[in-house]
């Protein structure tokens, strides 16, 4: 079903220029999340946040013309999965796991953008 109508198209760009100036500010979230949880600060808070930050991009990233991207944040929402549970600080092979998919997802967006 194709759907031509001017206004509806307008509007579907401009909820996509919206998403695309919010993705600096929600990727700055996901690396400040990241820096606390390298820290080992207010894991039992930040191991959540940061697995829904990624969780929340790698759901609507695609959406909204930014495929690559949300496949880099599924790849952070896949590594962080298993350890938010346990809120302990994570063990350095996780940690060089999730920090190589953070670093991809910077990539992409820098690339892309």
């Amino acid at each position: 079903m194709t759907n031509n109508d001017p206004a509806l198209l307008a509007f579907l760009e401009e909820q996509r220029a919206e998403y695309t100036r919010s993705l600096p500010r929600r990727l700055e979230q996901v690396a400040s999340l990241w820096q606390q949880i390298l820290k080992g600060e207010s894991l039992a808070e930040a191991l959540p946040a940061f697995e829904r930050h990624a969780h929340s991009l790698a759901g609507s990233a695609a959406t909204f013309g930014w495929a690559e991207l949300g496949l880099a944040a599924q790849a952070v929402e896949l590594a962080i999965e298993p350890h938010v549970s346990a809120g302990q600080p994570l063990a350095p092979e996780v940690q060089a796991e999730v920090g190589r998919a953070v670093e991809e997802l910077q990539r992409r967006f820098q690339s892309a953008a």
